[in-house]
């Protein structure tokens, strides 16, 4: 078959690429950078897309000539400025599907999320249910794919569980006794693919779920002991102070934390696992002897426990050169400054903008790394300054060399926390 593939760089776009290229079809892959795609084929063709424009059939109208299926798995956890659950789980979705079957497109697979039905209350269950529904009133052969926790190499939120599970403290939203029901990545792949076989017909929502559901609390558990940990301390936390909690990911960078997090937690995440056996010919894989009693790789420790020190290696670094700026400027006597700069012949009225232009400069990284602002440059930059910094200061005022408190000396330190805190920003998913 010809299919149209939405989504193909992300962690469920790229497993159900692979199943539909070793089932032999032949995929146009679309999405927001096709040069992230890892896999090369004869039969695999790309495109970039902008999901945020793609809300009208005749943005898709041209891509649809001669496709037999289209495949869905456009789909982000968290919002960001620039992605917005409506616009890509409901409006590009529906407005895909509408077009697929206005162009004669025989199948349309939606990978929805477990959750997005007639009781969904926050905007991501809302968002995909609303383009569920959009697809359900089609007349082609359709198929509303609903995953739970979904979990294999690459997950993002996955990335998120180990850290969380890494800490020695775990705080669980009222005890941690939501049952979730983690799906292994190659079954939602397979399932993907069965629903293109020639003798699968009809239209049906299906939840993609492991053969048992456990709590998250026990989920938790399982990821620390693969990571080599002993039992962690566990602290139950009433559900509004677990929301006020989460409210905090915003701030940190990881959106994947917020109050909406909490509440889809709390509701639960499991279903009955028969429909999906009976889909697949075989119970799915089991999350205990796929995942728990495999020990991590040292990737996926070092992993874990960095995620965290990522957020705190921005802020650290901020305030850094927020302090300084703010210091130069209103608390460290601008005579003591001049005489420093004397030595390393700076004077008159140059001192005096260099002082306020460096301050300045100080406030403007420290603002500047608060808000990630072109972060790569920005922290490279950085580097280059305290770098010059240093060989001023080790040149022209060599006390500082020899000083007790070693305050030159603690540029080295620094200068490696930019150069890590670099490489951790360009591996953001």
């Amino acid at each position: 078959m010809d299919i149209l593939l939405t989504g193909a760089s992300g962690f469920v776009g790229r497993a159900v690429l692979a199943e539909l290229l070793g089932r032999g079809h032949r995929v146009t892959a679309c999405c927001r950078n096709p040069e992230q795609l890892t896999i090369r084929h004869e039969r695999l063709a790309t495109f970039a897309v902008d999901f945020n424009e793609a809300d009208t059939v005749a943005a898709w109208w041209p891509r649809l000539q001669g496709i037999d299926a289209v495949v869905n798995c456009v789909g982000i956890i968290a919002e960001t400025r620039n992605q917005r659950f409506e616009a890509l789980h409901n409006q590009a979705a529906s407005a895909l599907f509408t077009a697929a079957d206005r162009a004669g497109v025989g199948k349309a697979v939606q990978i929805s999320a477990l959750g997005a039905d007639g009781t969904a209350e926050s905007p991501y269950h809302v968002s995909k249910r609303t383009a569920d529904d959009a697809l359900r009133q089609l007349p082609l052969d359709w198929f509303v794919l609903q995953p739970s926790l979904v979990y294999g190499d690459g997950g993002q939120s996955a990335a998120l569980f180990y850290a969380l599970a890494s800490l020695p403290i775990h705080c669980l939203p009222d005890g941690g006794r939501q049952f979730i029901q983690p799906v292994y990545i190659d079954d939602v792949a397979e399932a993907v693919g069965r629903c293109l076989d020639a003798d699968t017909t009809g239209r049906k929502t299906l939840a993609l779920v492991g053969p048992e559901a456990i709590t998250y609390a026990d989920w938790l558990a399982g990821l620390r002991r693969r990571l080599g940990k002993t039992g962690a301390t566990a602290v139950s936390i009433p559900l509004r102070y677990a929301k006020l909690a989460a409210s905090l990911g915003r701030w940190i960078g990881e959106p994947i934390l917020s109050p909406d997090s909490i509440a889809m937690l709390a509701r639960g995440n499991s279903a009955d696992v028969s429909v999906l056996t009976d889909f697949l010919g075989r119970p799915p894989v089991n999350v205990t002897s796929r995942l728990f009693e495999r020990p991590a790789s040292q990737a996926e420790r070092w992993q874990a426990g960095l995620y965290f020190l990522r957020p705190a290696a921005r802020w650290v670094i901020a305030l850094v050169w927020l302090w300084s700026g703010v210091t130069s400027l209103f608390f460290y006597p601008h005579d003591l400054s001049y005489r420093m700069l004397a030595d390393t012949g700076i004077e008159g009225w140059i001192a005096a903008l260099t002082l306020y232009a460096l301050a300045l400069m100080d406030i403007v990284f420290g603002v500047a790394t608060l808000c990630r602002y072109r972060i790569q440059s920005l922290l490279l930059w950085q580097c280059y300054i305290v770098f010059a910094y240093s060989i001023v200061v080790a040149c022209r005022l060599p006390e500082f060399i020899f000083h007790p408190f070693g305050p030159l000396l603690k540029n080295l330190p620094f200068l490696v926390l930019l150069l890590v805190y670099r490489v951790l920003e360009g591996e953001r998913p």
